[in-house]
């Protein structure tokens, strides 16, 4: 089964995560290239929400292509209206059939977004009244032209969507010109600070991490890493104390509390937790990202020959965004840690037993898919175990960053 999909946010003013589109590709045949459309998007709607599961379409919106077949065919309606965005490709004539099936969906409470919005493109105009969303492709657009769209519907009740926003200075240009939602990978780009040092608060952290990483926990260690930072003692203890564990007594031990979570559990308290205080000024979706490539890694030990170093792997996919978390380059950040040697070639790109898994998992994540086929042809990866990996990471992640425990619901 060559079926692979990929999810990639789209964030608010506040970069929080306002929904997700679905990135698809069967094969040989990307669903954005034309060659398919149909066929694809039936793909997705088929399998995305199977293999993702129910949790994507409770927490967040799904933005999903539609072709002029399936708008005709009332697909959209097999899908929950409150959660589903019917994006309306820019190739579509929008006669009397689109207009009235626009329409009907528009009636049974569906958001209705046109793709690829285009001021040249004047057959988009005639689903002007029934869009909720208008997109853009910034980069294909250009500057001026962005800037034109934005005006035109400033004061009007659309949602504005900026497409292919990859770096910080794109999101504040394009939040100026009058974009309210914004769709790229901006977020993952490290914002590279000259001169600045990682702060002291976020190198304790990460020695934490790397305790809770080792294939043998070392409890002693780890009491004395947690009593040197008075904020992981009280989340330590107020997490031990909460109703999901229901203790008979309270809990005052660092110790006590250690051995009461167990490996485990401790190890989940002090991935989210650490986690959580380095990213604290960045959007939650980093954690999220750096949770999925963790697990992905992890999960995928045995497929690529690594059995017994899934601590190592964890650990590569929860750092494979630590440049972005602290704002400088993995050169100096690895500096300071006393990493394995195979994690840190790894990050820096260069030759390393981890390396190959490393890049093909993060191509994975953000949906380059022909980068991806090539990285696992080499390492002989099945398209459908990458895509079971990716599943099962993407559900473990969003329990954790949703629930905050990693429990289970």
């Amino acid at each position: 089964m060559d079926f692979y999909v990929a999810r990639q946010a789209i964030f608010d003013k506040e970069q929080k995560v306002f929904g997700y589109e679905l990135l698809y590709r069967s094969g040989l045949t990307n669903c954005y290239d034309g060659t398919d459309g149909t066929e694809a998007s039936l793909s997705v709607i088929r399998n995305a929400f199977l293999y993702l599961g129910q949790r994507l379409m409770e927490a967040k919106r799904v933005f999903i292509n539609f072709t002029r077949p399936l708008l005709l065919h009332g697909v959209a309606e097999t899908l929950p209206p409150q959660h589903t965005v019917v994006e309306v490709l820019e190739d579509i004539q929008p006669d009397d059939q689109i207009v009235a099936a626009c329409q009907e969906l528009k009636n049974l409470g569906y958001t209705i977004a046109l793709d690829d919005y285009s001021l040249a493109n004047e057959m988009q105009n005639r689903l002007l009244d029934l869009a909720d969303i208008i997109k853009v492709d910034t980069i294909g657009a250009g500057k001026d032209e962005s800037c034109a769209i934005a005006r035109k519907f400033a004061g009007t009740s659309k949602l504005l969507i900026a497409e292919g926003v990859e770096s910080m200075e794109d999101f504040h240009l394009a939040e100026a010109a009058g974009f309210s939602l914004f769709q790229g990978y901006f977020f993952s780009k490290p914002v590279i600070v000259p001169g600045k040092d990682i702060p002291s608060f976020k190198l304790h952290d990460m020695k934490l991490l790397q305790e809770v990483s080792k294939g043998d926990l070392d409890f002693k260690a780890l009491e004395r890493i947690i009593k040197q930072d008075l904020s992981l003692c009280y989340t330590l203890l107020k997490y031990i104390n909460s109703a999901y564990f229901a203790l008979r007594d309270e809990i005052t031990s660092v110790m006590q509390a250690i051995i009461l979570l167990g490996e485990t559990e401790v190890r989940r308290w002090a991935f989210l937790t650490l986690l959580t205080f380095i990213a604290a000024d960045k959007p939650p979706e980093v954690i999220v990202h750096s949770l999925v490539r963790a697990y992905m890694c992890e999960s995928l030990s045995t497929d690529v020959k690594l059995n017994g170093h899934e601590p190592e792997l964890f650990l590569l996919g929860i750092f494979s965004m630590l440049d972005v978390l602290i704002g400088l380059p993995f050169e100096d950040i690895l500096e300071d840690t006393n990493l394995a040697p195979e994690i840190k070639l790894a990050l820096l790109g260069k030759e390393s037993p981890y390396g190959d898994l490393y890049r093909t998992v993060t191509s994975y994540d953000r949906g380059d898919w022909e980068d991806f086929e090539r990285l696992a042809e080499r390492i002989n990866l099945k398209p459908e175990r990458m895509l079971e990996a990716y599943v099962n990471a993407i559900a473990q992640a969003d329990r954790v960053a949703f629930t905050g425990t990693g429990a289970e619901a």
